[in-house]
């Protein structure tokens, strides 16, 4: 293991460190600004069976075609 890859190692679990520690804090401030209560609100409300259904189905129809050479 080469000394580059160590000091990515090192790096990438301090960033992840970093992340998880400030998702707490992000998500304290999105329930205190009534963010969560609403996505609730909008999956009960909007998001049944069906459109989830026809989303998908759009998502698969919007794959790039691939080139043909």
């Amino acid at each position: 293991m080469t000394l580059g890859i160590r000091k990515t190692i090192v790096l990438v679990l301090v960033a992840a460190v970093f992340l998880l520690a400030n998702m707490w804090l992000v998500m304290n401030w999105l329930q205190d600004k009534g963010v969560i209560d609403m996505a609730k609100h909008v999956r009960t409300e909007y998001l049944t069976g069906t459109a989830i259904t026809i989303i998908v189905a759009l998502l698969i129809l919007l794959v790039k075609p691939a080139i043909e050479g």
